[in-house]
């Protein structure tokens, strides 16, 4: 068995070093491939079993971390039909001034944290937590406004716009740093889709504006106290890459698409400067056969041994349509020892 070794490993990765071994990132995988690693198939719906699947499945995987959210922040909106596909403009509930002051904002001193301790009682010996929010603060005022009158919002009530922002990222802000406070926690994580692939969804104007402040200082207190911090967006990030680590500080950058950069002229762009997390393309990780996703990790892999600060993946998580065999072809080509338990 392949035991966890955060500080030598994951760690070293988003501090843009060589790890002690070749080693693996994902944000997040389905409840099916959650069974698989894990062997176990859950028999109730109660939370401290998923949480006990969770850490199995990514200890088993042979991840150094595992990813939750440690505490019960959410913002309420009006909710989306399916989870598989939905649209942006879906279940607005703050349209104007009256709906904000309407709206109820959660009470950041009430937020419970239980989670946290209940992961603390599992998880094992070297491995340390990802922790991070419901959504990010455009993905969370996006499904409070819709996108449609966020933009028309941005252009008639800009002060409006600007309140709204600031009530969602000074939660998130706290949330996550109230968990940086406990020793198991060892990664801040950023999970906010900013863009498209042709272009982000808000100006890059806005983006400076709105929302890398409040990343900004998440990154500062992360970096205060000794951890390290990632970020998981979908989108064209081209004109704004390098104000990910020069402005705002992060450590780790995850998603990547073939269709829009290819992981591996991303790391000749930027690794070194950030972490690149993952980049196994998800049209290429669910349809080639094994064997060629076997041969473009190894590649991969040599791409970057000498220089360090990569970690193997998919290029955004492993979703329920992702054949398992090639999952584990991924696994296997830096756990060659791979088996299930």
């Amino acid at each position: 068995m392949r035991e966890p070794d955060f500080e030598n490993n994951i760690k070293q990765v988003f501090l843009k070093k060589r790890p002690a071994r070749p080693t693996l990132f994902e944000f997040l995988i389905s409840d099916e491939a959650e069974e698989f690693l894990s062997g176990y198939k859950l028999k109730d719906d109660l939370p401290e079993e998923k949480i006990k699947r969770k850490i199995k499945a990514y200890y088993n995987g042979g991840y150094d971390y595992v990813p939750f959210i440690l505490g019960d922040l959410w913002f309420t909106n009006g909710g989306v039909e399916t989870e598989e596909t939905y649209s942006l403009n879906q279940g607005a509930v703050i349209t104007d001034r009256n709906s904000f002051d309407e709206y109820p904002w959660p009470d950041m001193d009430k937020v419970n944290y239980g989670t946290l301790d209940i992961v603390k009682k599992y998880l094992p010996d070297g491995m340390k937590i990802l922790s991070y929010c419901p959504n990010g603060i455009l993905e969370n005022v996006i499904a409070l406004c819709g996108y449609e009158i966020l933009c028309f919002m941005l252009a008639d009530d800009r002060g409006l716009a600007e309140r709204i922002f600031g009530e969602v990222g000074t939660r998130i802000e706290r949330f996550i740093t109230e968990t940086l406070k406990d020793p198991a926690v060892g990664i801040a994580f950023c999970n906010d889709d900013w863009g498209f692939n042709s272009s982000t969804m808000l100006s890059h104007d806005d983006l400076r504006k709105l929302i890398y402040p409040y990343y900004k200082r998440l990154a500062e207190k992360t970096h205060e106290a000794g951890k390290v911090i990632g970020m998981h967006s979908c989108g064209n990030f081209s004109g704004i890459f390098s104000e990910l680590y020069d402005v705002i500080g992060i450590d780790g950058k995850h998603s990547y698409e073939d269709s829009i950069m290819p992981v591996e002229k991303a790391y000749d762009m930027y690794g070194g400067k950030i972490a690149v997390l993952g980049g196994i393309d998800m049209n290429f990780l669910s349809r080639k056969s094994d064997e060629e996703i076997s041969a473009r990790c190894k590649k991969m892999l040599e791409k970057t041994e000498e220089k360090g600060g990569y970690a193997l993946g998919s290029g955004n998580s492993i979703a329920k349509f992702v054949p398992l065999k090639n999952y584990v072809a991924m696994i296997k080509t830096v756990y060659p020892e791979f088996k299930l338990v």
